[in-house]
């Protein structure tokens, strides 16, 4: 390995990192931008051309398990001895496996099917914010946008589609906080509970899947469950790995997305301004929340051959984490505004949020066709938006996420 030593530190817990990381990703872009963190035991990678590459260059592994051991990598390996089904989970599985399960699952999530859901999301952001002005009241009080909106909304919807009954929704936000964490490295101790939530979530698809088995119903489980492809299908456990992706999928990142979102816009009043003029502008302002404060800030590679990046030389076998938020802000694509909050971005939607490659998120047209529901539904409806105290953010290093967002709005019945 070449690492060179260099000044810039990367400390994705330091509290200053999670209020925003933005600083440190220019500095690294700037002064190493293929980084050897001791932390991860990995290279943090940070300049747009080479996550580029990285997400398009077929030889990268998603599969911890093709990496050479060091901590980190124990650490995990040791809890898919225990818990193999946690590895075959499609965004861990390289090809043909990988190629194999999309083409099975892929149907459903295709442009045409996702927008067929345009109407149950619009239902439910008018529950949501009919809930809101309840609250409110005429006069208008604060509120949690994260607690009361942008949280709640994606699991509601992602369970209806499902076809999973509304009165399981309190638990699965409960599991999915701890199964999306399985992204970030987790001390050993917290593994214990991470995979309790796992199971409990396991068992409780397993009888839902095989409800949908003997009784087939028109919602994206019953598809899941009897799909095939030259008499190819999905095995049980291959099910059940994909089924609890698509819920941490499906769900965090959608609703970091919306809040991000909004808290970008309180930030840039003269934007706001401009997209409750012109709500035509919603879709691009969609991508430009994706690609100015998006919720995927890494994915994570493991070099099955040696690359050079950079000019920094990364053998086999070594871990990359791919800065995504990062490229999404590098000058060098974006341009000397690339810092800058702009829903009127002409090139907002080349952004890598969704990674690229084989890789492409596979919910990608559906996240941001809840996030441009949520926002339409919010200026629609909400006048008076303002802060009405400090956000505080998730200390997660893969998905950046506000906890709370206290505003002060009125919601119009």
């Amino acid at each position: 390995m070449s690492a060179a030593v260099h000044p810039v530190a990367f400390n994705p817990l330091d509290p200053a990192f999670v209020a925003s990381p933005y600083e440190t990703y220019a500095a690294l872009r700037d002064d190493d931008p293929v980084h050897w963190s001791k932390l991860l035991c990995g290279w943090v990678v940070t300049r747009y051309d080479d996550v580029a590459a990285i997400l398009a260059d077929p030889s990268m592994s998603s599969d911890i398990r093709r990496a050479t051991p060091n901590p980190i990598v124990r650490i995990e390996l040791d809890g898919l001895a225990k818990h193999d089904r946690a590895g075959r989970t499609i965004v861990h599985l390289d090809d043909p496996d990988h190629a194999r399960v999309r083409k099975l699952m892929a149907p459903p999530f295709r442009v045409r099917e996702v927008d067929r859901l345009r109407g149950l999301v619009d239902a439910r952001v008018a529950a949501a914010l009919d809930r809101l002005a309840a609250a409110t009241g005429a006069t208008g009080s604060e509120v949690d946008l994260v607690a009361e909106f942008a949280y709640p909304l994606p699991v509601e919807i992602f369970s209806r589609w499902l076809g999973v009954p509304d009165e399981a929704a309190p638990r699965f936000r409960y599991w999915t906080s701890w199964v999306a964490r399985s992204r970030d490295p987790m001390p050993a101790a917290e593994r214990e509970e991470f995979f309790a939530a796992l199971d409990a979530m396991y068992r409780y698809l397993e009888d839902q899947a095989e409800l949908k088995r003997r009784e087939p119903a028109g919602d994206l489980l019953s598809y899941l469950v009897h799909a095939e492809d030259g008499g190819d299908a999905l095995g049980h456990e291959e099910l059940m790995a994909q089924l609890i992706t698509l819920y941490m999928a499906g769900h965090e990142p959608t609703a970091s997305l919306v809040a991000n979102g909004v808290l970008a816009l309180l930030h840039e009043p003269g934007e706001l301004a401009q997209l409750r003029a012109d709500p035509g502008l919603v879709p691009n302002a969609v991508c430009e929340m994706l690609r100015f404060d998006g919720p995927n800030q890494f994915v994570r590679r493991v070099t099955t051959e040696p690359v050079t990046l950079s000019g920094t030389e990364v053998p086999a076998g070594d871990i990359l984490y791919v800065g995504l938020a990062s490229a999404n802000r590098d000058p060098r694509r974006w341009g000397a505004d690339a810092g800058r909050f702009d829903v009127d971005r002409t090139d907002a939607d080349d952004h890598v949020q969704f990674a690229g490659g084989a890789h492409a998120c596979l919910g990608a047209h559906l996240a941001r066709l809840q996030a441009e529901r949520f926002l339409t539904g919010l200026l629609a409806r909400v006048d008076g938006l303002e802060l009405a105290g400090d956000p505080t953010w998730s200390t997660r290093m893969f998905i950046r996420g506000l906890q709370s967002l206290p505003v002060r709005c009125t919601v119009r019945p």
